[in-house]
């Protein structure tokens, strides 16, 4: 598995890298970016349970999130589709999903503020202050763009790129770790 938590996370960097430069096309591909992330998401978790499942630490809830990942990743390939077809539903799409992602990203930034609580607990670093603040930044820029989505549509490429980075270097940090 560490193989691929490193392929997914050099992708990630990468697919930031694009966001990050290109916002605009990012905002207007963001069904396509969602479409190979809960892809690849939901299949490194299938295969990843499968792999491990002798071991009793293991998650029943991993496969199962795996499977809706997955499923979630065809959805959106579907709608990226229609979006493509049907001109008129492109608007409609595009707000639907400018909402989807504020609600994501409330979701990640409670996330990060959870992890910065349990890391401030575990160890006597000062590292989880960056993510203690950055899940603040991710909660309150969500819920501007909640109000504003021109706002949201104008830097949904660079959260997305940001976000990318993180997950990415998480994934490869993962490969590091001691995990016997």
């Amino acid at each position: 598995m560490k193989a691929f938590n490193c392929i997914l996370g050099v992708f990630a960097i990468l697919g930031a890298t694009y966001c990050i430069f290109f916002p605009g096309v990012s905002f207007l591909s963001t069904g396509w970016i969602v479409t190979v992330l809960l892809g690849a998401w939901g299949v490194c978790a299938i295969f990843d349970y499968f792999s491990n499942r002798k071991k009793k630490e293991m998650s029943k809830t991993e496969p199962v999130l795996g499977v809706l990942g997955l499923i979630c990743g065809i959805c959106a390939a579907v709608v990226s589709i229609l979006a493509m077809i049907k001109v008129e539903l492109r608007a409609v799409i595009d707000i639907t999903m400018l909402y989807m992602f504020c609600g994501w990203l409330i979701l990640s930034g409670i996330e990060s503020i959870v992890m910065a609580v349990k890391a401030k607990h575990a160890s006597e670093s000062k590292m989880w202050v960056w993510s203690l603040i950055w899940g603040i930044i991710t909660i309150v820029g969500a819920l501007f763009g909640c109000v504003h989505l021109l706002f949201m549509a104008k830097i949904i490429g660079l959260m997305i790129g940001a976000l990318l980075i993180m997950y990415g270097v998480r994934l490869i940090s993962s490969v590091f770790e001691n995990n016997d």
